[in-house]
């Protein structure tokens, strides 16, 4: 199962001409390896997908799988809101050499629960490759009931969904009616480990693209059950979060990377780099983290 443990929602990096910067993101992949990530995902809406034309898509996913060189699985991001392009893209996938797929709800047009499920179907069928759904009805507009959870989780290829909506208690509900090949992810980093308590079996992370040791130390604290500790440094990471997150992902995450010398901090229209007083909290914020990540 690649949809397992934590995986880093990588961000994607661009050169002060607005390209894609290819040397950086060569150098975030080699550390997020060296890190012992559980997997990345490439071109969701951490990585500016939507933003990136058809083109710089498949070049992005193309260098991300010669750079990781089989070391780490990667999962591409799908989003569109025509499930006839979504298809397309899908089977386009399929054929590269990734390990999985998220895909999104169809943003802007808000479908009703037959037409979310009669598009992930559709791109089910379109796909040789196993699905993630990403639910996440505040950029989306829609939500999906367990109705739908439930009969899309019975098709063969979806097998597992991140989560961003509000409603935590969804793996509880759903697990006893569930295949146990179906697993439940936090797509929030302040909701991990309550999300795990109720039945989720990992994070896809944001803010690992900054501390991934200390992120995947909290995860294995979790796993090998020292939960106090892994709350506490949850809680030593909340304000970092709490700054990160105040304005539009990947703004901070990308204003953060860019402090820590990571990579640039350019960022696609009609997103904005961070603004000054973000940047400053940031900054002040992450010199406490920086010495937790060292003594991971």
């Amino acid at each position: 199962m690649i949809f397992k443990g934590l995986l880093t929602a990588l961000i994607t990096p661009l050169d002060t001409n607005d390209n894609i910067d290819f040397r950086a993101l060569e150098f975030l992949v080699e550390r997020q390896v060296a890190s012992g990530i559980n997997g990345l995902v490439i071109a969701g809406s951490t990585g500016e997908g939507s933003s990136l034309s058809d083109e710089e898509y498949y070049e992005l996913i193309k260098t991300v799988i010669d750079c990781s060189k089989g070391r780490i699985p990667i999962i591409a991001g799908v989003v569109g809101v025509s499930t006839a392009s979504v298809c397309e893209k899908v089977s386009i996938l399929s054929n590269m050499n990734i390990e999985g797929l998220m895909c999104t709800a169809p943003h802007y047009i808000r479908p009703e629960q037959e037409g979310l499920y009669q598009h992930f179907k559709a791109i089910n069928n379109a796909s040789t490759l196993p699905i993630m759904i990403y639910l996440h009805p505040g950029r989306t507009g829609c939500d999906m009931s367990d109705s739908t959870i439930l009969k899309l989780a019975a098709l063969d290829k979806i097998v597992a969904l991140k989560d961003c909506s509000s409603d935590i208690e969804k793996p509880l509900r759903l697990l006893p009616r569930l295949s146990s090949t179906f697993v439940f992810l936090a797509g929030d980093d302040n909701r991990f480990l309550a999300y795990s308590a109720h039945g989720g079996v990992g994070c896809v992370s944001v803010i690992a693209n900054i501390f991934p040791k200390l992120c995947k130390k909290i995860e294995s604290l979790w796993n090998s059950g020292d939960l106090i500790k892994a709350r506490e440094l949850q809680q030593q990471l909340m304000p970092l979060m709490t700054a990160i997150f105040s304005e539009s992902n990947p703004i901070g995450i990308k204003c953060a990377a860019h402090d820590l010398k990571l990579c640039g901090d350019k960022i696609r229209l009609p997103l904005t780099k961070a603004r000054e007083d973000t940047r400053k909290k940031i900054n002040e914020l992450m010199l406490d983290v920086i010495g937790l990540e060292k003594d991971v």
